[in-house]
């Protein structure tokens, strides 16, 4: 669908440009009737006169759109500075939208940004998009949009997007075999449901490492809900009330290792002592708290820096090969 511009709506509502743009900027010397007529043609083709105003005559503004899951995960709160500390260089500004994993805040979220003209977008998926229906509709915004698109920590393939991923499936694996190094046997997995993209490559690692090591992956000891932490804790007080319990486990991301945490202090029980535990993404507060939490390191604002760098460089090129980058985790151990 083409986008409005100011001579479109000059020529449907029979005026000069320079009144639609005097309308725009909420000028007082336009006639009330000339306006609402104006006002009635943007919104009848869905445009907010606010969001537009500045970008009709150019196609485009000078904002970027950044879309994220979980805008009170400090994951991803370090991910917008690192988004932020580069945009800043270029006199853009950014819109963000939080989608709570869910589609239809996710398309909802688009359609916005396309209303606002975005000239470019840092995108985390809320989902895979393994609907076919579902995908067609993302499709379908995202040609709307008609801007670059950066995907981030997350995939959906099929895209035409240039993506920055971390190596999660090398970075649990490495996490799993250290746990079988230091003697574990029976090691645990709480991880979100096996349709989610990530929770498939965090899953994958732990398996190669336990296959390769020769222990027996166990159902019980798996526990699939969501990133949440309040589900986490209600998979963790199941994992911890079992009579023949993993003597360590692997949470998949922040927010599980806190709902873990959690049902361990409801037993007055401890990390390593009561229970190994290597969880995915560090926690700043433990830092200063004295628990001996181990963690498979991610670099969130030096991916959020990496995305605006290259959506810059293909908003400047816009024909030059898609990229997928890889970010490399690490594992960092305190106690066993």
């Amino acid at each position: 669908m083409a986008q409005l511009t100011i001579s479109d709506i000059a020529k449907k509502a029979g005026v000069s440009k320079a009144t639609v743009s005097r309308v725009l900027n909420n000028n007082p010397n336009v006639k009330d009737e000339t306006r609402e007529k104006v006002l009635a043609i943007m919104q009848a083709k869905g445009y907010s006169p606010s969001a537009a105003a500045r970008s009709l005559s150019k196609q485009t503004s000078d904002t970027i759109g950044v879309i994220v899951p979980e805008i009170d995960n400090p994951f991803f709160g370090r991910l917008l500075r690192g988004v932020i500390d580069v945009m800043g260089s270029y006199n853009l500004s950014m819109i963000c939208c939080n989608t709570d994993d869910t589609i239809s805040k996710d398309l909802e979220s688009l359609d916005m940004l396309n209303n606002h003209r975005v000239r470019g977008l840092i995108y985390t998926p809320a989902t895979d998009y393994s609907i076919p229906q579902d995908k067609l509709q993302l499709k379908k915004m995202l040609q709307l949009i008609d801007a670059p698109v950066v995907q981030i920590d997350r995939m959906v393939s099929g895209i035409n997007a240039d993506c920055i991923l971390f190596r999660d499936e090398e970075g649990v694996y490495q996490a799993t075999q250290m746990l079988i190094q230091a003697g574990h046997k029976k090691i645990g997995i709480i991880n979100a449901t096996l349709d989610q993209y990530l929770a498939r490559i965090r899953q994958k690692g732990f398996i190669r490492a336990m296959e390769e090591a020769r222990l027996p992956v166990e159902e019980r000891y798996q526990f699939f809900g969501n990133y949440r932490m309040s589900k986490a804790y209600e998979l963790a007080k199941e994992m911890l009330a079992m009579p023949d319990r993993p003597t360590a486990v692997i949470t998949c991301n922040n927010n599980t290792t806190l709902g873990l945490l959690k049902a361990l202090h409801e037993r007055n029980e401890t990390i390593p002592e009561s229970l190994s535990c290597i969880g995915l993404d560090s926690i700043e507060v433990l830092k200063y708290t004295g628990n001996n939490f181990n963690f498979i390191e991610r670099d969130s604002y030096a991916m959020g820096r990496e995305a605006m760098e290259l959506l810059i460089k293909r908003i400047a090129f816009p024909d030059m090969p898609k990229r997928t980058i890889y970010l490399d985790t690490s594992v960092v151990i305190h106690k066993l």
